[in-house]
């Protein structure tokens, strides 16, 4: 389901909005773990290529730790290398929806698709960061094992390489104005994997929909927009992503029926409890930061 350029619009904005205030680094003390609760919404096609999709409804957990060498937030887990604040070592998750079986479409005829699990490593390097800090661009380098589950079962389907470029700039303290990312990158992913989305058996073809083996390689690029504010209690967050499939090894799959993946989402969470002891934190860290 299309996002609006006007989302995307408003998105740029805030960023070149927050990028051109002055923010003055200093230390606070903020509790050493927060934990909270919300709700997101998400819009998203079944699969990268797919001409249907749906909005989805889910719980959104809240959790902060600001521990010396473990830091948890929205960014997700990072440990800190080699006492580096260069070198970041995260670990990556990414998720697929369910594909339903259908009796028209694309997909007529096909078995439903179980959804997906991907997980691993992530090295980060910082390229750049502001002298206060409150701004910084980050190489990712995540590398994902990916699992289709069905109650309670894995099944492996491959692996993803994702790297990506990310700029990223927050202005005030943890609890200031808006925090915003942009982020773009290709995709890279074995054969295994993009058949389990684009291969279509001899069972399964068609007059229409011919038989087809996808290959392992390119899988496309990605530019990301992301996000989030603190307002005392609460959190809100949001996204939106593009997805690009022109020159993808799989493009010529015939369950491929758009080049442009969109997706979009929103969360909003209440803080419910945290801890007594507190840490110092610079005002100007978290994900620009990385402290």
């Amino acid at each position: 389901m299309p996002i609006s350029f006007r989302f995307l619009h408003s998105l740029s904005t805030a960023a070149l909005l927050a990028a051109a205030l002055p923010a003055p680094a200093r230390a606070q003390s903020l509790p050493l773990w927060e934990v909270g609760l919300g709700l997101g919404v998400i819009s998203v096609p079944f699969y990268r290529g797919a001409d249907a999709g749906r909005s989805y409804a889910f719980p959104i957990p809240y959790l902060k730790y600001r521990g010396r060498y473990l830091q948890v937030d929205e960014s997700g887990l990072r440990g800190k290398l080699f006492t580096s604040d260069r070198l970041l070592l995260d670990i990556s998750v990414a998720a697929g929806v369910p594909v339903p079986e259908t009796s028209d479409g694309t997909r007529a005829g096909m078995p439903n698709l179980h959804p997906t699990l991907e997980i691993g490593p992530q090295l980060e390097y910082r390229l750049w960061r502001t002298e206060h800090r409150d701004a910084a661009a980050w190489l990712h380098l995540p590398l994902r094992a990916a699992f289709s589950v069905a109650w309670g079962e894995f099944d492996d389907q491959g692996w993803v390489f994702a790297p990506f470029i990310e700029y990223e700039t927050r202005n005030g303290g943890p609890r200031g104005p808006w925090k915003v990312g942009i982020g773009a990158g290709p995709l890279f992913a074995t054969r295994g994997y993009h058949d389990y989305f684009y291969e279509v058996l001899p069972g399964q073809a068609t007059t229409v929909r011919p038989e087809y083996h996808a290959d392992g390689g390119y899988s496309g690029s990605r530019i990301t927009f992301t996000a989030q504010k603190r307002y005392g209690d609460w959190w809100i967050g949001a996204f939106a992503r593009l997805d690009n499939l022109n020159g993808a090894v799989f493009e010529d799959s015939p369950l491929v029926r758009e080049n442009y993946y969109y997706a979009a989402g929103l969360a909003v969470s209440r803080l419910l409890a945290t801890s007594r002891e507190t840490v110092e934190v610079a005002a100007n860290t978290g994900s620009a930061g990385r402290e």
